[in-house]
């Protein structure tokens, strides 16, 4: 069985992944996917990985928390999501390193699912507005100081992270997509995660979207795909793109950084550096990135 995981990051949209599949859990479960809801595996998760740490996990174990998380009968993929899989936000730049905590963790993970094929999914985001808003989660006792534990934002790179989760498991297949494309490409990473066709009916592919877009283009663009079917995911972007150039609802493109310290400059240096690390992960080996 392929288990394909999202793993996070923080603030690039898990809990609405999961919601979209979750949406379409029949139609998946008659292809042979199961999407079981994070309730049944958010709290035995983190505890089997305690107990397994670097051992493989006997198929006998396997097996029990399989029939514990799954309901399907004749299952060939299953789908996760657990975005604090690697830590909770307070701890993402914990003791001076990106997700430290990835380095350990995510081999004790596989290691719970050690007879089957594995995937993981990550979302990546412009650090100049991943770190305020992941500092945003962590509650008033965590002082920015403290949430940054001396790292310096202007040396994140995601690939780095993404290096190190190779080496950690690399039997383990990785595919990336950026936050700021999921308006465009959020139909084709709900796809990737559940390996199904074009031809398979699914919805929620539009809910990205449709945040950003006000609310007469969004039902302009249903009409359209609806009576014009698009032959490809290629040609059903263009025609996405091209409602959103029009009926984009500027109000939600903006974000107030207000972080001590942060000014326009540093913010014009995180997203140039951001869009190059971008270029180089979509030429490492190995890494499947879902490009607009």
């Amino acid at each position: 069985m392929m288990i394909s995981m999202h793993i996070g990051a923080h603030c690039t949209n898990g809990a609405q992944l999961m919601r979209g599949l979750l949406k379409n859990k029949a139609v998946l479960a008659e292809h042979g996917v199961a999407v079981p809801p994070p309730s049944h595996y958010r709290d035995l998760l983190p505890q089997i990985m305690k107990k397994v740490k670097s051992e493989r996990a006997t198929p006998e174990s396997q097996e029990i928390l399989l029939d514990q998380i799954i309901e399907l009968d004749d299952c060939q993929r299953m789908v996760l999501s657990y975005e604090d899989v690697i830590c909770m936000h307070p701890l993402i730049f914990e003791k001076g390193q990106f997700y430290k905590k990835a380095n350990f963790k995510l081999p004790w993970l596989r290691n719970v699912f050690a007879d089957h094929d594995m995937e993981f999914f990550i979302g990546l985001r412009n650090p100049a507005t991943f770190v305020p808003n992941a500092f945003a989660k962590c509650g008033a006792n965590t002082s920015f100081e403290a949430f940054m534990s001396g790292v310096d934002p202007e040396t994140l790179r995601w690939s780095e992270l993404l290096e190190r989760i190779q080496a950690a498991c690399p039997d383990v297949g990785i595919t990336c997509f950026a936050y700021e494309d999921t308006p465009l490409t959020w139909s084709q990473v709900m796809r990737e995660m559940t390996g199904v066709g074009p031809l398979v009916p699914m919805s929620g592919g539009l809910d990205i979207l449709a945040t950003i877009m006000k609310r007469e283009g969004m039902k302009r663009l249903r009409t359209y795909l609806n009576t014009h079917q698009p032959q490809n995911e290629e040609q059903r972007r263009r025609i996405m793109q091209a409602f959103l150039d029009k009926y984009v609802d500027e109000d939600t493109l903006e974000e107030e950084i207000d972080l001590p310290g942060w000014d326009e400059a540093l913010v014009a240096r995180l997203s140039e550096a951001y869009e190059e690390d971008l270029d180089r992960i979509a030429g490492m080996n190995g890494v499947r990135f879902i490009a607009p």
